[in-house]
This record gives C-alpha cells, structure tokens and sequence, in this order.
C-alpha cells in the first residue's frame, strides 16, 4: 500500500472514529438532558456534579440522590459501584451541609446493563445503591435498532 494510501485510509479511520464519539457524546447529553426533565417533573432539583461517577446531584426536601446515567451497552461492574460508593463518602466529606440528609446512589439506566455480579452486590448491599431503567424519548435509541420492524413480521 502506498504511503499516500495509508495516510488516505488513517484520516478516513480518525474522521469516523471522532464522528462516532461525536455523535456518542451528543446521545450521552440528550439522555442526561431527558433524565434532567424527568426528575425536574418530579419536585427534584438537579444539578450536574463534575465527577465521574456522579452525573447529578437531585434534592427533593431531606433527600439527596445521587446519580450516575449510563445510556451506554458496558455492563456495570462490581467495582463500577464500589467506585460509586467511594464517590459518595467523598461527596459527603466535601459537602458537609448535607450530612442531616438522606443520601442514596441511584443508576439509571437506558436498558438493564448490570453484570450478574454487579445485580448481586446490589441485592446484598440493598438500600445503598439502587437502579432504575428509564428508556430515552430519543429517536435514536440503540433498543430501537434492536427490534424488527413491525412492517417486516
């Protein structure tokens, strides 16, 4: 292959490549955006916690939420929520003006993404970390293209 054909194919590789995490980031925003309405509806007030695992922060009178939004296909691991855990004891350590509160972690989730064992250490460790499956209003949701067309069955 020539050396201007490599370089040909490089750029078209990086070009789609950063298209994708483009378009992944702007998915990823449209969920958080429909998660930040769906909450707002509910008498919480939200908002964005610049953390990893943390995406927002929901009051809602003596009780805080605090929320990862996972809009992606990677199962959630064990120690995804171990590192959730960690993240609150930091939250709390840094934020002392909400020690009198109720605090939980909350996962939502566009489709179940939990690994077995992850769902498991949920269940051992209940109350402290929950989840919840709220499907987007987007058009593009990955579950769509799941499922057979109905014109086609």
């Amino acid at each position: 292959m020539s050396i201007f054909l490599k370089k040909l194919f490089n750029f078209n590789k990086n070009f789609i490549d950063n298209s994708q995490n483009k378009t992944n980031k702007e998915d990823k925003n449209q969920y958080e955006n429909y998660i930040k309405k769906y909450y707002s509806k509910q008498g919480y007030t939200l908002w964005h916690y610049k953390n990893r695992d943390i995406t927002f922060v929901a009051k809602r009178k003596r009780q805080i939420l605090l929320i990862h939004c996972c809009d992606n296909q990677a199962d959630i691991s064990v120690e995804s929520l171990k590192r959730f855990q960690a993240q609150r004891d930091q939250f709390k350590k840094n934020n002392p003006i909400f020690e009198n509160y109720e605090l939980s972690l909350h996962y939502i989730m566009s489709g179940f993404f939990l690994s077995e064992e992850a769902y498991k250490y949920m269940e051992m460790h209940k109350g402290g970390i929950t989840y919840e499956v709220i499907k987007s209003d987007s058009n593009n949701n990955w579950l769509d293209s799941l499922l057979l067309d109905k014109k086609s069955s």
